[in-house]
């Protein structure tokens, strides 16, 4: 794996570079200074960027702009969450992660599989990200694990925060029903529950 990590170098970032350097093999991560990286004009490609919120937390809307045209990988922001990470969602493209810099090792190393793998993940519920699940509600990496059409249809309701019951309604379906084709989707997708997806609910607490 071929990162790059965009911030200052300080303890902290070190720190992140050094837990994932050590738990990926053959891995490496470049750290670059984000104005820098703007001056260079670089189009190097990336397995996965990570964009320390501190440091975008400086730069001008341009600035932002510019980074956006610049980035063709997934991405990862880790963020405070007092800082504006809702404009960087939104002016930066390839965004596949929003997390708190804080977190837990863990969920810090899952974010960055999930992402790997084309999915999304996120420390608060998406509904305080975006209005429209279906922006982030990948179908072409859904299909290539295997989910019908309806399966994604159920998923996609799912996300929304739809329960059995308004799903059934939807759908003209059993309850029964639609509970086999969750079953499946968890089953095709390789996790237990649901909240193992790419969103991470914020009453969950995963990274206090």
């Amino acid at each position: 794996m071929k990162a790059l990590y965009l911030g200052e170098k300080n303890l902290g970032s070190l720190g992140i570079i050094s837990i994932i350097e050590s738990n990926y093999k053959m891995s490496s991560v470049i750290l670059k200074n984000i104005d820098k990286f703007i001056e260079e004009d670089s189009t190097d490609y990336y397995s996965i960027g990570i964009i320390d919120g501190r440091a975008l937390h400086t730069s001008s809307s341009c600035n932002l702009k510019r980074l956006s045209q610049l980035i063709s990988y997934p991405v990862l922001l880790l963020v405070e969450e007092n800082q504006p990470w809702k404009k960087y969602l939104e002016q930066i493209q390839h965004i596949h992660g929003v997390i708190k810099r804080e977190c837990e090792i863990g969920f810090f190393l899952n974010s960055i599989n999930v992402i790997q793998d084309g999915g999304y993940c996120y420390s608060w519920s998406i509904h305080s990200l975006k209005n429209d699940i279906s922006e982030v509600f990948n179908e072409e990496y859904y299909a290539s694990s295997g989910l019908t059409r309806r399966e994604m249809q159920i998923l996609k309701m799912c996300l929304e925060g739809a329960t059995n019951k308004e799903i059934s309604g939807k759908l003209s379906r059993s309850e029964k029903t639609i509970s086999a084709h969750k079953s499946n989707i968890l089953r095709k997708l390789g996790i237990k529950r649901f909240p193992e997806l790419f969103i991470r609910r914020h009453q969950n607490n995963l990274c206090q």
